[in-house]
This record gives C-alpha cells, structure tokens and sequence, in this order.
C-alpha cells in the first residue's frame, strides 16, 4: 500500500507482496535477520532499498539506517531516491519524519527527530553511526565478480569485520542479492546458519519456477510481462 501511494501506479506482483509482509515484521522487530534472492530486475532493490528505509524511518524517526551496495555510487543513488520521497508532500501526509535542516547529502542524512541514514559502498568504511538497520544490496556487481574468490572474500571480510559491527543492540540486517555463486555472501551467510551462526528468515524465487509454488506451478515466470 506504501509503494502504491508514494508511487502511483507501481505495479504489484504477489512477490512483491511476500517481501513487503517480511519487510514489515523487520520492522515490527519479528525477523531479525532478512535475506531477498530474486534474479535481476524484479523490483527487489526497490522495495527492500528505497521504499523500506523510508517506510522505516516514517515508523521510527529516531532510527539509524546503514544501506550498502558493492559501489559508494549505487548506494549513494539510493540514498537520494529515499531521501526524495522523506521531502515529498505525498510522504508528509503519511508521516511526521522531515529531512533535518542540513541534510543536503544523498549518501548521509538526518531527519528531524535524530535518526540518520548512510550509504556506504561494500568494502569501504562505515564511520560515525551504527544501524538499527542494515541493508546490503547486491554486495557483488555481476557474475564475473561473483565468480571471483578475491571479491568473495573481500565482501566476507567487510561484513564481518566492518558491516556488522556498526549494528545496534537488537538491529536487524536485509541482505538482498542476486544469486550467481555459492561462495557469495548470500552462500556464506547460509553455511554460517547451518553451524549455528545467525539464523536467516529467506525469500528466494528463481525466474522461471523450478517446482510447484503457492502462487505458481513448475516452469511458470515469477512476473510475466
């Protein structure tokens, strides 16, 4: 209801649907641990990295968002389109959360009541705030990246030892991603849950069904066009 109002005539499939349902028990604090695998160009980035930080910081004004990508660049444009809709008039007859007076910056802003949102590129560093939310979009670019152990291993070390160390007591972390290798962070993540590590809550739908669905049989598209 929140993409459809900020965004007349945004167009909802039932995926989108699921994600916004677990997105909102991030919020509400139920999951604690969010993990997105859609292919490319399916709506993931928008919802889980625009809409949701500004849904959130609506919701909770005080908060601290941290939201990351395998680029500064990519992270900072998503910094801006959330900032954009925090300024809108249609955002402002929902919520009471304005951009703070100094906040110019696309990639670190405040709001009005001391919450703060920072953008920050996968691998560099991450100063100055925590994160009541963590959101890590697409950590590796493509599938060549995917597919090369040194950026594996690059992404691994930086959400080990920078990206989860800036979250807040109770914090929450979304992890969305295109699937390309096992040894990505998604993969690296799941073989952590498996030995006892933080316990993931995941939504995962290939292109084309490789089994019967709730909402679709074997072989049918996620979002036909």
């Amino acid at each position: 209801d929140f993409a459809v109002h900020v965004f007349p005539g945004y167009e909802v499939n039932w995926h989108h649907k699921i994600i916004a349902e677990k997105l909102e028990a991030v919020e509400r604090g139920e999951i604690k641990r969010l993990m997105i695998s859609l292919p490319p160009r399916f709506g993931k980035s928008e919802l889980g990295s625009i809409l949701f930080p500004s849904w959130y910081l609506g919701r909770h004004p005080d908060r601290e968002v941290i939201a990351a990508s395998y680029a500064a660049e990519l992270a900072v444009g998503f910094g801006r389109k959330t900032r954009n809709i925090i300024a809108d008039q249609v955002y402002q007859g929902v919520f009471t959360t304005e951009l703070a007076e100094d906040s110019k910056s696309a990639g670190r802003w405040n709001t009005n009541a001391g919450g703060a949102y920072v953008a920050a590129g996968v691998g560099g560093g991450i100063t100055g705030r925590g994160a009541n939310i963590l959101v890590i979009d697409d950590p590796i670019k493509d599938r060549e990246e995917a597919d090369s152990p040194v950026k594996q291993e690059r992404a691994w070390d930086w959400y080990r030892s920078t990206a989860y160390t800036r979250l807040a007591p109770n914090g929450a972390i979304v992890v969305i991603q295109t699937r390309w290798n096992e040894e990505d962070l998604s993969g690296k993540l799941l073989k952590e849950m498996k030995m006892g590590g933080d316990q993931w809550e995941i939504v995962q739908f290939p292109a084309i069904a490789e089994k019967d669905e709730q909402y679709r049989k074997a072989g049918e598209p996620l979002w036909p066009t």
